[in-house]
């Protein structure tokens, strides 16, 4: 892992900590005014509690307030990170990204034959391959990663267990969303006329204007409603041969409730924050307790339209018809996907809930200055940051890991600057030999990052032109001949009609080649330092050659010894002609290297014209 992305990440992690720290406290003073005020503060408002939760768990930066609700609590002594990191560190680490690989960008665009972006995610990609089939680079690996573990503190063992619960809770969403995709397209769309009325009413009467659909199916837990973009509203085929007509308006007028809300996408940022912050108990009461608190405020909004157009006996029918959906799947409590929203509930809620409805009255869900004054004083003592905070963490001893590792600011200014001047001079060489490559070694303490013993590819930069691609000929040779192997060339005998098309010669890089460069800046005593490649082998070259659609791909690959033992049983020059997905290939071994020259299925060139093309397609 390269120290920025390290950075990153211990950055993220520090700003989770004090995030999910800062709403735990938050999450207990919703939870006690709810328990407070839950006869007095409407079901709306009640839902409402929970937004500042969500806020003070986004928030990237705040400001400072001596009327914070964190003044009264040292969230140094507990959270790792200072608020001048919490605040200034993330996307800063996050620049630095993005400007480490613009510079890198910058260096190649100077030089003019500098490889592609897709080149170098292979170089790199080579670089481990080789790096890793060596046994004396296996070695070296062996060493790194062990000492890497040494020195891996508590504080990175814990961002590495965070990590993996991430990845893992986010593979399970994935999952579980393509299942519900899939249950979705299996459902069948409800087209009888009646029931289509009762839907067109309904949405007419819960005032929504998108398109939704209207979807049968048993194997998603329904009533719900299942996406945000694209809505629908699915309900059990078994359900809903039970209903009568106003239980079927009541069910769809709920979902149409949760559509106008927008409950879905709420429900996926609630579920996004869960998947960072999965560790903390008290946001998962959290998410739980809104969803419950959600469910109660759909209802009261279904119950506000329809006093409106209903006679107030609709209010009992809604109750009824909460209690046959629930019956129906036996009280079961559905397990929540962030997908979904819907009639579900546990028999403690649906107390709640039917108590909820019977004294509903239209005010309940209308603009209260009591939840106003509520919410606007939970926001102004809980989304703002203690004041000082910054001061007292500098002078503060109790600051961890984290901090210790983040605060090498000047250190970290000094060795940027460093690497900056040794690239800036090697771009200035390129200008005048761009077909030159350079090693660049920046060591991990410059970068400000821990100390690696051995071989890490994150210390090394490739500048120059180490995998160049050629337009002419002339451009492919002068360089081809510099190599000291057998290179593809134009064959004497090429056939009329054919033009140079295109040319790629392609390096691999190993420790092999990195691992000397470190052990001069050591020797030297540099911390940055760069040296001259000095190329004389390639992996694989490629020469094509085009006539309208047909081609002549002429190729060369050098294989490692342990690869080349049933190769290298075959003669000199003993070609293999084959044909392979629709490709013909003749394959064939010289001096030390495998050579292939590729045609495409069309092509009118026959083996023994492809024979005789090889005999003088390779200059030695």
């Amino acid at each position: 892992m390269s120290p920025t992305l390290y950075e990153c990440l211990l950055s993220l992690f520090g700003w989770v900590l004090r995030g999910s720290f800062m709403a735990s406290i938050l999450i207990v003073m919703v939870l006690i005014l709810q328990f407070l005020l839950k006869n007095k503060l409407e079901v709306r408002w009640m839902y409402l509690l929970w937004v500042p939760v969500a806020i003070r768990l986004l928030l990237p930066w705040a400001p400072e307030s001596s009327l914070s609700l964190y003044n009264v609590f040292s969230l140094e002594a507990i959270v790792p990170v200072s608020q001048e990191q919490s605040q200034a560190q993330l996307p800063s680490a996050w620049n630095s990204l993005w400007e480490g690989a613009g510079e890198r960008s910058e260096a190649k665009a100077q030089a003019e034959n500098a490889a592609d972006s897709d080149k170098s995610v292979l170089l790199e990609r080579k670089i481990e391959v080789s790096n890793s089939s060596l046994e004396s680079d296996t070695t070296w690996d062996m060493r790194f990663w062990w000492s890497g573990f040494k020195q891996m503190g508590f504080t990175n063992m814990l961002m590495s267990v965070w990590l993996l619960g991430v990845l893992l809770f986010a593979a399970k969403t994935v999952y579980d969303q393509f299942q519900l995709k899939r249950a979705l397209r299996e459902g069948r769309t409800i087209e009888t006329p009646y029931l289509s009325t009762v839907f067109r009413e309904t949405k007419q009467l819960m005032g929504v204007k998108r398109d939704v659909r209207f979807v049968a199916s048993e194997r998603i837990p329904g009533p719900a409603v299942v996406g945000f973009r694209k809505p629908a509203i699915v309900i059990s085929p078994s359900l809903l041969v039970t209903l009568r007509g106003e239980q079927l308006q009541c069910i769809l007028a709920h979902e149409f409730g949760h559509i106008q809300r927008r409950d879905v996408a709420v429900n996926w940022m609630m579920h996004i924050l869960l998947i960072l912050h999965w560790f903390n108990p008290l946001l998962w009461l959290a998410v739980h307790k809104a969803r419950q608190d959600q469910e109660m405020a759909c209802d009261a909004c279904v119950l506000d339209r329809m006093s409106s157009l209903m006679p107030l006996q609709h209010n009992h029918t809604y109750g009824q018809t909460i209690i046959h959906v629930l019956e129906h799947f036996h009280l079961s409590g559905k397990r929540h996907q962030p997908g979904l929203a819907g009639l579900s509930a546990t028999h403690k809620q649906m107390k709640r809930r039917l108590l909820m409805i019977k004294q509903f009255h239209k005010r309940s869900y209308h603009l209260s200055m009591f939840g106003m004054a509520i919410m606007i004083a939970l926001g102004s003592v809980s989304l703002v940051n203690a004041k000082g905070n910054d001061v007292d963490a500098a002078s503060s001893p109790a600051v961890n890991e984290i901090a210790l590792e983040t605060t090498a600011a000047k250190p970290k200014a000094e060795g940027k600057k460093l690497e900056e001047e040794e690239k800036g001079r090697i771009a200035k060489l390129l200008e005048k030999n761009p077909d030159d490559t350079y090693i660049v070694y920046a060591s991990n303490e410059v970068k400000g990052g821990l100390p690696v013993e051995g071989f890490s590819l994150s210390e090394f930069y490739l500048m120059g032109s180490p995998s160049p691609s050629f337009d002419t000929y002339e451009a492919y040779l002068k360089r081809a001949s510099a190599l000291k192997e057998a290179v593809p060339q134009q064959p004497a005998d090429l056939p009329d009609g054919y033009i140079f098309s295109n040319a790629e010669i392609d390096n691999v890089f190993t420790s092999k080649d990195f691992a000397p460069v470190k052990a001069e800046a050591k020797k030297l005593g540099k911390q940055v330092y760069s040296k001259k490649m000095n190329i004389t082998k390639s992996d694989h070259i490629s020469l094509t050659y085009t006539k309208g659609e047909d081609f002549i791909n002429i190729t060369n690959f050098h294989w490692d010894e342990k690869d080349l033992e049933e190769y290298k049983k075959r003669k000199e020059k003993e070609y293999s002609y084959t044909n392979h997905e629709g490709k013909n290939y003749l394959s064939w071994r010289q001096n030390g290297k495998s050579f292939q020259i590729v045609t495409n299925p069309s092509n009118p060139l026959t083996k023994d014209e492809l024979i005789q093309l090889a005999k003088t397609a390779v200059l030695e």
